[in-house]
């Protein structure tokens, strides 16, 4: 079976071929495991990743036994339909807006640096769940390079914005720079790998602690204009949080797509989930591949002219689209 590896596997084996040090090959390794498409024909491949990964880790475990250093990283496994790296300086709130979209359960403390290893957590949209992951401050006194790959790794880039700081358009700079001194680019264009090291992440801003400080929202709105769609919230009283959930869905730039079968109403319970801009054959592929080589048409219900009629193999679908297909 062919491995079919993803662009993001190759951009992160190219990286671990140019790595210097075992912090940069963990870096990597934990790049590719995440992004190797995950099926029979890459099993060996897995395992050989996962050996070697756990190599590094033992050996930098005895560096720090040893007292000469080293540091362990850590690895998200993806859940759901994408994940979304929540980003931010010390005490902006990540732990807090995590808590209170999903079905995790932070430390929330009032003191910077509560947290110190990735949390997930899962986001119910309407049908669909999306991973938010809880990161370690970035800031210019430490922050250990695995947290800047889970952030490399994420479909999106949520900046968290404390808008009861007097220097939050200082700090959240600075989160930028560091960031980009990592070849990470934040952008409210669709995120892309730019080459093997650099990558671009769509990104949107969330102010936080919108009740103790709703003054704060003009700079916020000042800062962010032409740069990132953002919006203010309360973690405290909910304002704002619903709507947050539609912004973040938003910036996964992802698809919903529902199937049904000829003669039947459409299996609205369980959508399939693809990136923008994906075609009807990706559609049918991400179904089952071996679809793809019996398929004799699909109608399709929702972004073409007339609801039901045949559709372009290479037409884009839509958020919400309904496909019939019709295999040999």
């Amino acid at each position: 079976m062919p491995a079919n590896l993803t662009p993001e596997f190759i951009a992160a084996r190219n990286r671990l071929q140019q790595a210097k040090s075992d912090e940069e090959r963990l870096d990597a390794l934990q790049d590719m495991l995440a992004t190797i498409p995950k099926h029979k024909g890459t099993e060996k491949m897995q395992a050989d990743i996962r050996r070697r990964i756990a190599k590094l880790k033992d050996k930098a475990e005895q560096r720090r036994k040893s007292g000469k250093g080293g540091a362990t990283g850590f690895h998200v496994e993806r859940e759901g339909a994408a994940q979304l790296a929540l980003v931010g300086p010390p005490n902006v709130g990540k732990s807090a807006l995590l808590a209170a979209l999903t079905n995790a359960h932070p430390d929330v403390a009032p003191y910077p640096m509560s947290t110190f290893k990735p949390l997930p957590g899962m986001m119910l949209y309407e049908d669909v769940q999306v991973q938010l992951v809880d990161l370690p401050p970035i800031s210019a006194e430490y922050t250990e390079g695995w947290v800047y790959g889970i952030v490399r790794l994420a479909d999106a880039v949520v900046l968290c914005w404390d808008l009861a700081s007097d220097a939050a358009a200082e700090d959240m700079e600075q989160v930028i720079e560091l960031l980009g001194e990592r070849m990470i680019t934040l952008s409210d264009a669709p995120s892309v790998a730019l080459d093997w090291r650099a990558v671009r992440r769509r990104t949107v801003v969330i102010g936080l602690k919108a009740d103790l400080a709703p003054e704060g929202v003009d700079t916020l709105s000042r800062w962010a204009e032409g740069r990132f769609p953002w919006l203010a919230v309360s973690t405290t009283t909910g304002a704002g949080l619903e709507e947050c959930r539609r912004l973040l869905f938003g910036a996964a730039d992802i698809v919903r797509v529902y199937t049904k079968k000829p003669g039947k109403p459409a299996d609205m319970g369980q959508p399939y989930t693809v990136k923008q801009g994906d075609t009807v054959t990706d559609v049918v592929a991400h179904i089952h591949r071996e679809f793809v080589d019996k398929l004799r048409f699909v109608r399709i219900w929702g972004s073409t002219k007339f609801e039901g009629q045949h559709a372009p193999l290479d037409h884009p679908v839509q958020d919400g689209d309904v496909l019939e297909i019709h295999l040999v």
